[in-house]
């Protein structure tokens, strides 16, 4: 006993010198006995060493790691509970042997399926393990069937299984690689990991035992009063498989967690002290090495919409492997695969900080070594500019809308030229309107002007004659001799035979000879003889029907206006021998009343009528 505790002492001493030390230039293979081994990281599944790893045997009670794996899947699916209970049956014993390992129940006795994985795990009970496979599927078979279904998924190529309690048979077979892959899955889950950690455990009392019932683990390695005690190992299971004595363990040192598969121990060797021995060598020629930090950036990629328009990428955890300590690094590499680019769409803002972007896997000389998630490293907020921007392409990308666009900016042309032609046309009438109220305003200011320049008033006149002679009449008013006459205009009244004459003797309309009251009110002239009532009728030469207008000379439909002929009362202007605006001036023509002026001649006879045309 002594001399296994001193050789314990010493290998602790090893291993903590080894790790302790500086990392050796190379890593060399461990001595081993056994006829397969591997040694497998626990967080990555990278194997670390292997010996005949694919090398196939019958597990014997290594099965259990893979019962267990399939009953911790339906603790997890809850299918059952931990503490369902089972009662014996012929089921329990269902494939069993002579040699078979038994836990010796009887019919009426019930245990949980947690008192059963214990006995299964503890003491390789097949028939408890039978109990379970029944339980959960209904039948050996059908559970088997579930454990290479299961073995095919964990990635194991060279097993295969026929009953859950590890009863020799032919068929049933594995290998050291895949029942590390088997062992990291059942320790990895936490329903049934604690029967391969514990070193005890209480069955409880049953019908046919009505005493508790205290079991041990076979495991040397984690019993601390062996002496094959081994410090760092946490779990394992035992077996004596066809290839000899076998051991699957789990120790871990300085973060470093390792699986070791070892099969077929000669029988000089032990294989706890094989085990551990392994294990020394791990810790000490293996650290962890980081392939890929966490706060690295890996990438900018574009961020639509995004203020600021990128985003850094980096992993959301670091990638470190157990290698060897003298591992080159130069071969790490990663590849990027962003779930955008997968699902064929642009990485669009707003984005938070650690927001899934993709994965990311790490190679080293060509080999995966692990993956991580791909996350933003900064957070990215939504540009209005560029998300208006956007949405203005997307909505001009519509079909619907760009027909409705273009009908409106056909409308707004045609509009517009609707415009420009109506702007033109009212220049151009704006234009005529100008230019004939110039033209009006010029006529105005040359009539004005005609009737300022009196001296050309006779060189007018003249040019009025029909005969085309200058007039060679004295002046209606002239200032030297003092003597006016009328002058006789074009629009004198017509001789008789006109159409428009006074009618001849004998006439309906004729005035009446001498000697009678004058004329008649109605025939042209006056009552009594001469002319109108003060001079001639009604006040203007002639009376409405026969002679010149009520006020103008002529009757009211065929002589002159009222400004163009005779004065109101006297044949001629008011003040002036005409009208205001068209003969003389106001006080220079004719008297008030009697067709000259108050300082010209004052007798009753009328001057001779001048007409004046107006132009």
């Amino acid at each position: 006993m002594k001399k296994f505790k001193l050789l314990s002492l010493l290998l602790t001493i090893t291993l903590l010198t080894g790790v302790l030390s500086v990392p050796a230039l190379a890593v060399d293979d461990p001595a081993t006995s056994a006829q397969a081994v591997v040694l497998l990281d626990m967080d990555t599944g990278d194997v670390l060493y292997e010996k005949n790893a694919d090398t196939a045997f019958n597990p014997a009670a290594l099965t259990m790691l893979m019962t267990a794996v399939v009953v911790g899947d339906s603790l997890n699916r809850q299918d059952v509970r931990i503490d369902d209970v089972t009662t014996q049956s012929e089921a329990w014993r269902y494939n069993t042997t002579a040699d078979s390992r038994l836990a010796g129940y009887y019919d009426g006795d019930s245990l949980s399926i947690k008192d059963l994985l214990y006995m299964s795990v503890f003491l390789s009970a097949e028939d408890t393990a039978n109990a379970m496979a029944q339980y959960i599927y209904g039948s050996g078979d059908t559970f088997a069937a579930e454990m290479n279904k299961r073995a095919e998924a964990l990635g194991c190529t060279g097993s295969n299984f026929v009953n859950a309690g590890g009863t020799y048979a032919e068929q049933q077979h594995t290998t050291a690689h895949d029942m590390a892959l088997i062992a990291r899955a059942a320790l990895g889950n936490v329903q049934v990991a604690s029967a391969f950690q514990d070193t005890t455990y209480t069955v409880p009392p049953t019908l046919n035992y009505n005493k508790d019932w205290v079991i041990y683990t076979d495991n040397a390695l984690i019993k601390s009063d062996d002496e094959r005690h081994y410090d760092f190992a946490y779990a394992g299971k035992t077996a004596n498989t066809d290839l000899g004595a076998s051991l699957v363990a789990a120790a871990t040192y300085n973060e470093q967690d390792v699986i070791a598969v070892v099969i077929g121990c000669p029988a000089e060797t032990d294989v706890f002290v094989e085990t551990r021995n392994l294990f020394d060598w791990v810790f000490a020629n293996f650290s962890f090495h980081t392939l890929l930090s966490a706060t690295d950036t890996l990438t900018s990629v574009p961020v639509s919409l995004g203020n600021p328009g990128s985003v850094d990428v980096r992993a959301s955890d670091s990638i470190q492997v157990m290698l060897p300590n003298d591992q080159d690094l130069s071969g790490v590499t990663t590849e990027l695969t962003f779930q955008y680019e997968q699902e064929g769409r642009d990485l669009e803002a707003p984005l938070e900080v650690g927001e899934y972007l993709g994965e990311v896997t790490v190679y080293l000389d060509g080999q995966v070594r692990g993956s991580a998630r791909l996350v933003a490293a900064t957070a990215v907020d939504v540009s209005r500019l560029e998300y208006l921007r956007t949405q203005m392409q997307v909505l001009l990308e519509n079909q619907s809308v760009r027909q409705i666009i273009t009908i409106l900016l056909g409308a707004l042309g045609l509009y517009l030229l609707l415009v420009v032609v109506y702007t033109i046309q009212r220049i151009v009438h704006l234009h005529s309107l100008r230019k004939a109220r110039k033209a009006r305003a010029v006529t105005r200011a040359q009539q004005e002007l005609g009737w300022l320049e009196l001296p050309a008033q006779d060189q007018e006149e003249a040019e009025l004659l029909p005969d085309g002679e200058p007039d060679e009449q004295e002046p209606l008013y002239d200032e030297q001799t003092e003597q006016s006459a009328a002058p006789e205009p074009d629009d004198v009244p017509p001789e008789d035979g006109g159409d428009d004459t006074l009618p001849e003797d004998g006439g309906d309309d004729v005035p009446p000879e001498d000697g009678e009251d004058g004329y008649v009110e109605e025939d042209g002239y006056v009552d009594n003889g001469a002319y109108a009532e003060d001079d001639f009728a009604d006040e203007d030469g002639y009376v409405d029907e026969g002679g010149p207008a009520g006020d103008d000379g002529f009757t009211e439909d065929n002589g002159y206006a009222e400004d163009n002929g005779y004065a109101e009362d006297d044949g001629y202007a008011e003040d002036d021998g005409y009208a205001e605006d068209d003969g003389y001036v106001e006080d220079d023509g004719y008297a008030d009343e009697d067709g000259y002026d108050d300082g010209g001649d004052s007798s009753d006879e009328p001057p001779k009528r001048r007409w004046w045309k107006r132009k």
